[in-house]
């Protein structure tokens, strides 16, 4: 008998640990990514039309006087806590999920490197959408009545690069498109296990609703704009990884493999495990 060792995977919890599943990032992808910046950049420089879509459709009106908050000073406290829940949301399956997890905690470099150019794709898609819709939908904040009376018509917030991006949100999108792949990347490739994988794909949306329903206390969006950012986050959220994932071939630690072959001159039995 000739045994063979061989170990795949690392990880600070065990030596044995493997995805449900694959992640496949090709030139194509770098591509469309490219694109998808390149479209982010162009309306994010771009003013837009000085002719406004004004005005809340649908429940927007109901829903501004039940969650608006009364004070200038209290809604600018929720726009920076909205501020610090995208922020928290788009860092996320970067640092947390693709550099401690995948890569520290589990020993995948390579995973960890194929899940933050999926997330990268992902949110550059979902924000290429938002930015285009920005300049084509040209819809005047909430807030945008109030400039010359409570907010002084020569503030930043009234100039009309501000004023006139109410149509989507982009804090939505963002935070949902985070909340997309948290759940994606977790359920699908079992980062952490079961119970972790579900409270951390319950916390991503927790964290993307409170963003969302911020920007409506805080004046900057109507409820639709929330709620169309909110779809349009975790659609890209969940269908670009779903996308790039493959079958993860099947580990071979712990298997024996037994055969007969040529030992010295005569024959005896070569395993593998």
């Amino acid at each position: 008998m000739q045994p063979s060792h061989s170990d795949e995977g690392s990880g600070n919890d065990g030596k044995h640990w493997h995805p449900r599943r694959e992640l496949h990032f090709g030139t194509a992808d770098y591509i469309v990514t490219g694109a998808a910046v390149g479209v982010v950049l162009s309306g994010a420089l771009i003013t837009p039309s000085s002719r406004q879509w004004r005005g809340g459709i649908l429940f927007d009106e109901d829903v501004r006087d039940t969650l608006r908050i009364g004070s200038l000073r209290g809604r600018y406290f929720v726009r920076d806590m909205s501020d610090v829940g995208v922020s928290l949301a788009s860092t996320w399956p970067f640092l947390v999920d693709a550099l401690v997890t995948a890569w520290w905690y589990r020993g995948r470099a390579d995973l960890a490197r194929d899940m933050a150019l999926v997330s990268a794709e992902a949110f550059a898609i979902a924000a290429a959408v938002q930015g285009a819709a920005n300049l084509l939908g040209t819809r005047e904040r909430p807030f945008g009545r109030l400039c010359g009376t409570e907010i002084p018509e020569k503030s930043v917030d009234c100039e009309p690069d501000v004023r006139n991006r109410s149509f989507f949100s982009g804090h939505a999108t963002l935070a949902f498109t985070s909340a997309g792949l948290l759940c994606a990347n977790h359920l699908g490739l079992g980062l952490l296990g079961k119970p972790g994988d579900v409270l951390t794909c319950i916390g991503g949306f927790t964290v993307a609703t409170a963003t969302g329903v911020f920007r409506v206390m805080s004046d900057m969006h109507y409820a639709t704009d929330a709620v169309l950012g909110a779809l349009v986050g975790t659609a890209a959220g969940l269908a670009v990884p779903l996308l790039h994932f493959r079958r993860a071939a099947e580990p071979t630690a712990g298997k024996v493999d037994v055969r007969i072959g040529p030992v010295g001159r005569g024959i005896g039995l070569v395993g593998t495990f």
